[in-house]
């Protein structure tokens, strides 16, 4: 499978020059498939052959935002599915009407989270929380805290993770995206 994946902003002192970035755990996580990173032009290449959209973590910038909606527009005219890992998570959340807000104490710390009937223990990295999901998506999991910890689509293969399974040893996805990607 080809998947567009969305990069970080990164700007480095002295020279403050910016680099778009991709962690080289996605590499590992999504070894199985051809993964064609996006710069953060602001801009799109619409001709781009793909199958899959995966918008990843890190910290937001204007260019990253504004290539990042444009992203998730172009592949949902096309159908195509759509995952939003943290950062991407809370950008679905927010490109499809919801709400986020601030949640304390889930910067670098594993906890617990209920999903498709069990217990999981996922990682966070995170300040941010889902506050409302958007009108067309639905909880799938959630911190024992009752925080949103992943969504989907009612009707489409969209969906928001806020925890990073490219970090974990042993990744922890929901059932339906772990048959999209692993």
């Amino acid at each position: 499978m080809r998947i567009l994946i969305s990069q970080r902003d990164v700007r480095i002192p002295p020279s403050h020059f910016t680099f778009d970035a991709l962690e080289r755990s996605w590499y590992k996580l999504l070894h199985k498939h051809h993964l064609i990173p996006v710069p953060n032009l602001g801009k799109i290449d619409e001709s781009i052959d793909f199958d899959c959209l995966v918008l990843t973590g890190g910290p937001d910038s204007i260019e990253r935002h504004i290539t990042e909606d444009l992203l998730f527009h172009h592949a949902g005219k096309l159908g195509k599915p759509i995952i939003g890992f943290c950062h991407g998570a809370f950008a679905v959340n927010d490109l499809t009407g919801g709400i986020n807000g601030n949640v304390e104490g889930h910067i670098q710390v594993d906890h617990e989270i209920f999903m498709e009937g069990k217990i999981y223990t996922v990682n966070s990295f995170h300040g941010q929380s889902i506050n409302k999901l958007g009108p067309e998506m639905e909880k799938i999991a959630m911190d024992l805290d009752g925080y949103t910890e992943a969504f989907k689509h009612k009707d489409r293969e969209i969906y928001g993770i806020v925890w990073h399974p490219e970090r974990m040893k042993n990744p922890v996805l929901p059932k339906s995206v772990e048959n999209l990607l692993l």
